[in-house]
């Protein structure tokens, strides 16, 4: 399972209970200058369900949680929103998805 696909399955799964978006942050070489986007460490996933911010980092493999992204996590908590990190570790995303679901019905 790639990256890609465990955001897509996760956002399959988050989108019904309210709304959800994909968060990409980057960057892109534009007429030979670069440009960035999105906030540094931001979540993969930020969604809105039940009046409650969510940010949903997904992570595959040995992926590591970033400094800049545990930064975004802290901040969000303070903010008094919900921070996930899931983590798929059985290949399918299955279990990032359920641990997310929990989460969110809490």
């Amino acid at each position: 399972m790639t990256h890609a696909d465990l955001v897509n399955k996760l956002l399959l799964a988050v989108s019904p209970m309210g709304l959800a978006w994909s968060n990409a942050t980057g960057a892109a070489k534009v007429d030979g200058r670069m440009l960035r986007y999105g906030l540094p460490g931001s979540a993969d996933i930020l969604a809105c369900v039940g009046g409650r911010m969510f940010g949903i980092e997904a992570k595959v493999g040995r992926d590591a949680w970033r400094p800049k992204q545990r930064a975004f996590a802290e901040a969000l908590t303070r903010a008094g929103g919900i921070y996930i990190l899931a983590r798929s570790t059985d290949g399918t995303g299955d279990d990032a998805v359920a641990l997310t679901l929990e989460r969110i019905n809490g």
